[in-house]
């Protein structure tokens, strides 16, 4: 099964849902992500400012990041190639790019819990959803 990493610009959490000035685009991709996991397929989100160790081990995103700045972020990898940047896919468009259906799940919350997978440092600590 395919394995997806994004990585996302800097904001105040890993899904960037909590974000006041949140597009439906970025709802709607994070309720995608949730529903691949929750299907099997191995899920990375990495988040600029709490990871940029993972920005920086990545020959391809670090070139990425180099030819095209932050602007191409998020940058969408599945198994190493890269499939979007600097857009948030949609369910459908992101199931084509995976080959897979992504069932319907509910959008999730920056708060609440979830299975997607984020690259971020424990010790660090949000106030988006103070």
């Amino acid at each position: 099964m395919a394995r997806i990493a994004v990585y996302e610009p800097a904001g105040c959490c890993s899904t960037g849902v909590c974000d006041p000035a949140t597009s439906d685009a970025m709802a709607q991709f994070a309720s995608a992500m949730e529903g691949l996991n929750k299907q099997g397929v191995d899920v990375e989100r990495f988040e600029l400012s709490s990871r940029p160790d993972a920005f920086a081990s990545n020959e391809t995103v670090k070139a990425a990041l180099e030819s095209d700045g932050v602007e191409c972020l998020p940058l969408i990898m599945v198994d190493g190639e890269i499939v979007s940047k600097g857009m948030y896919l949609d369910k459908d468009a992101l199931g084509a790019k995976v080959g897979v259906e992504i069932a319907a799940t509910a959008a999730q919350s920056c708060c609440g819990p979830s299975d997607v997978k984020t690259e971020a440092k424990e010790e660090e600590t949000s106030t988006c959803c103070s």
